[in-house]
């Protein structure tokens, strides 16, 4: 009896006191968005990025710290003019939305991540390596779509990539991309992200008026998925921008 009562409390002094301590504290969180909450400024959307991969490192057992690591790394890429420096903002949150991927191959966010952030690390090499490797990304995303086609995710970044590649280089079809963005809008009518990139398709192809009045809805009637607030109103700020370039 004494030996297997040594051997219990043997196994659980070995699990951590907190199960949380693999995750991020409410603290660390807390810290983390105030700086994101900058973000309106470059510099300080770099530096939440920075941040934000560095709580990934810090719990790789995280799933929402690996993924807001990800998106957060995307969208900083995204802003940045300078090849070099987006394509290293966008490799942490590559290996972030890895992270996801080992954990459960099949995790959509984490598949959606990767091929976001993937594709964003190759677009800074240059849209040659970008038309190279977008390949891969497409019949990835197909994939995706085949897996769990009531997901609009796929469709949007697809469609996205078919509205925005060059024809000369790659497999770009505007009109292609158009259609998959359209059935991204189907199944998430209210989310802001698919309302800009479908009013982007129509802009693209010469339709204003459609696309002023889908910038409208992201600006007026979109709804922020969970946990996203913050990019919601970003997209309904971007929505007024790109609506006034019109």
């Amino acid at each position: 009896m004494k030996s297997w009562l040594l051997m219990a409390m043997a196994l659980i002094l070995a699990v951590p006191a907190n199960a949380s301590a693999q995750n991020a504290s409410e603290e660390e969180w807390k810290a983390l968005k105030s700086v994101y909450a900058k973000r309106a400024d470059n510099a300080s959307h770099v530096q939440a990025a920075k941040e934000a991969a560095a709580l990934a490192d810090k719990y790789p057992e995280d799933r929402k710290a690996q993924l807001f690591c990800a998106m957060t790394s995307y969208y900083a890429a995204h802003r940045q003019k300078d090849s070099k420096k987006k394509e290293k903002i966008a490799k942490a949150g590559v290996k972030c939305a890895k992270r996801v991927l080992k954990a459960d191959k099949s995790d959509y966010e984490g598949r959606y991540w990767w091929a976001m952030t993937y594709a964003k690390s190759k677009e800074a090499e240059g849209i040659a390596k970008l038309a190279e490797k977008s390949v891969q990304v497409k019949k990835y995303l197909e994939k995706m779509i085949s897996d769990q086609p009531k997901r609009y995710e796929g469709y949007m970044m697809l469609g996205a990539l078919y509205r925005d590649l060059p024809k000369w280089i790659s497999w770009g079809d505007p009109k292609k991309g158009l259609e998959l963005l359209e059935t991204a809008l189907e199944l998430a009518p209210n989310d802001p992200e698919v309302l800009l990139e479908v009013a982007a398709a129509y802009a693209k192809m010469g339709n204003k008026e459609k696309a002023a009045k889908l910038y409208d809805r992201c600006i007026n009637d979109s709804v922020s998925p969970k946990d996203k607030d913050w990019e919601t109103e970003d997209a309904r700020a971007y929505a007024k921008k790109m609506k006034a370039e019109l």
